[in-house]
């Protein structure tokens, strides 16, 4: 009995001990358990200050991740007390910790043989011939080294096989406008018996074979070429032979890859494009989906948990194959209805776009805002009242999405923009605030300026804006064309900031985060700086990539901060970016990515530090980006 006594009081004292030590627990592990990973000795800012100021929000040691979620953030006292023996620990050594990059254009669809052959995918030959030619300085001397390209390839092809002729533009310049001496009739002579495309990635030229077999996956091709580039009548489109980004897409996705590929195998060469964005910084991205095939790809990937970064797609599939007449273009969103913010964590509809609404150098829509001479002046490429764009766009908005991924380049194509949605609300009845409910994208800005009319109508409609410091490679030639007086309509980011307009970032692409922030913070292009009024400070930049830009994919509640009880998307750089000389910032290299509390990269070397291993796609320094 006395045993039984002794052993019974032995168990009590037991017990109230474990209730005490359980007591003094974390008041985190108390809610979610311990972590899964922390990171710990570092600069974890967390860029939680939404406001338009130079104050990057609280700033930490440490943050704790529990499966896709921050469940803490503080000193890395207190945070290594969240871990365990299963906690994965990260001994920064005093590196930066940001929130990861939201990218809000940018088109990672493509598929490439060239990254097929480096991740060692066993894939056929494309359905084409492809030659690729560099372009000269002028669209002038480009011309020829095209003609030569395609005189020695036609020879060697057999009957009814595409050739593809890939122009790389050089430095500085889109390869825009070059269709006013490769024209369709041209195309012909060159390749009467094979279907011909001169590719310059964001427009292309097809001869008369090649609008043939377009036809047969886009019945009504004509028609909506000339519909897409109406506005300029000389020469007309159907002649000439141009055709835009959208139909370059169909070409690959609807005619080319569904024939060689199964959709498993195009959806693996994406997941790991997608790789290469992360070890970029990236951890969502927004990109128009311009084809029923990428929307099957990202949704297979969706569907079968492999999304390595997070996607906002904005559809733009009203260019579809089976919308023979254009009034069903017109009004595809309209049958549809709207499912704007429809999705998951990795994939959602974010908004309804029209990327040829306006176009890049050396066709932005300027209008009246700046004079030019006429031959500068015709070139502009204009949205028409009552268009295939101007239709799809306020027939969408009507029926409930939003518009967003909307090129507003120059400062009229936005007014033209503004003018839609204006002549929406007075069909409706919608109210601007309805309107601004949908945060309706303008993209690029490259010659926006800050026409007092087109700012004011941006803040009355809380239309955000998209601007990227890639188009300052452009700025010398819209000076060359337009004279100097162009130079202040050139990305005006901080007037536009000032005058309580939203700005967000884009990369357009796997580009040096460190170099396209530097853009932005200098505006220095050689030896000239490009509107220095314009110039931003390094938290605004930042805010443009992290926290404003979860506002641009309708995600800010949970992407874009670092915060307890958001995803943990979380990107370590090797280098403080915050206080670094600014001429260091285009060196900043990303060391590991998180997307979801997963570690999508790694970096080899820091991996190697933490006794780990090195994880997704290991950057090479011939990447554009680095």
């Amino acid at each position: 009995m006395k045993r039984n006594f002794i052993l019974l009081f032995f168990l009590s004292a037991v017990f109230c001990a474990l209730v005490s030590a359980q007591g003094e627990l974390p008041v985190e592990v108390e809610e979610y358990g311990y972590a899964d990973l922390i990171l710990i000795n570092g600069k974890v800012v967390s860029m939680d200050n939404a406001e338009n100021n130079e104050d990057p929000g609280r700033i930490y040691e440490a943050l704790a991740v529990k499966r896709d979620r921050i469940m803490a953030l503080g000193t890395t006292e207190h945070v290594r007390k969240l871990a365990n023996a299963k906690t994965r620990i990260v001994d920064l050594k005093g590196k930066l910790v940001i929130p990861g990059i939201v990218e809000t254009h940018a088109h990672f669809y493509g598929v490439s043989p060239e990254l097929s052959k480096e991740f060692g995918m066993d894939t056929p030959p494309p359905p084409h011939v492809s030659v690729v030619i560099q372009g000269a300085q002028t669209m002038e001397e480009t011309w020829p080294r095209v003609e030569t390209a395609i005189k020695g390839a036609v020879p060697k092809l057999k009957p009814g096989a595409w050739l593809v002729i890939d122009v790389n533009g050089y430095p500085g310049i889109s390869m825009q406008g070059f269709w006013r001496m490769a024209t369709r009739q041209k195309l012909d002579q060159l390749s009467p018996k094979n279907p011909l495309a001169v590719d310059m990635g964001v427009t292309g030229i097809l001869n008369s074979l090649g609008f043939q077999e377009m036809d047969k996956i886009y019945p009504g091709v004509e028609e909506f070429n000339n519909a897409a580039y109406g506005a300029i009548v000389d020469p007309p489109a159907s002649y000439r032979g141009r055709i835009g980004v959208p139909l370059l897409t169909a070409l690959w996705w609807q005619h080319w890859y569904p024939q060689k590929e199964s959709l498993d195998k195009i959806a693996e060469m994406v997941r790991r494009n997608l790789e290469i964005a992360a070890s970029a910084g990236i951890t969502t991205f927004s990109t128009r989906v311009p084809a029923p095939t990428i929307l099957s790809t990202f949704s297979l990937l969706n569907r079968k948990g492999q999304m390595p970064i997070r996607l906002a797609a904005l559809h733009e599939t009203h260019y579809v194959p089976v919308l023979s007449t254009m009034y069903d273009k017109k009004h595809f969103f309209t049958q549809n209805g709207s499912f704007l913010g429809v999705g998951g964590d990795y994939l959602w509809f974010s908004g309804v776009a029209a990327e040829l609404w306006d176009t890049i150098y050396p066709e932005a829509c300027l209008g009246p805002d700046i004079l030019a001479p006429p031959e500068i002046k015709r070139r502009e490429l204009c949205p028409k009242v009552g268009g295939l764009f101007w239709d799809v766009l306020k027939n969408a908005t009507k029926a409930g999405w939003r518009p967003a991924g909307v090129h507003g380049v120059g400062s009229h194509g936005v007014r033209l923009f503004i003018q839609m949605l204006e002549e929406l609300r007075k069909e409706t009845g919608m109210t601007a605030e309805d309107i601004r409910k949908l945060r309706p994208t303008v993209e690029h800005a490259s010659v926006m300026g800050t026409p007092p009319d087109v700012v004011q109508k941006l803040k009355e409609y809380g239309i955000i804006v998209s601007a990227g410091p890639m188009f300052f490679y452009e700025a010398p030639y819209w000076i060359r064309d337009y004279g100097p007086e162009i130079e202040k309509f050139v990305l005006p980011i901080r007037s536009l900031l000032d005058s309580g307009v939203k700005v967000v970032g884009q990369f357009h692409g796997y580009k040096s985060l460190g170099k396209y922030f530097w853009l932005f913070i200098t505006r220095k292009m050689g030896d000239k700086v490009i509107g220095p009024q314009e110039k931003l400070d390094r938290v605004r930049v930042m805010k443009m990539f992290t926290r404003w830009a979860g506002e641009y994919v309708l995600r800010e509640n949970a992407l874009g901060s670092l915060e307890k009880d958001k995803l943990a998307d979380v990107l370590v750089l090797d280098k403080d970016y915050f206080t670094i000389p600014v001429d260091d910032i285009p060196t900043i290299r990303p060391m590991m990515t998180l997307v979801g509390g997963k570690t999508m990269f790694m970096q080899k070397d820091f991996a190697a530090e933490q006794s780990m291993q090195a994880v997704g796609y290991q950057p090479k320094t011939d990447r554009p980006w680095q």
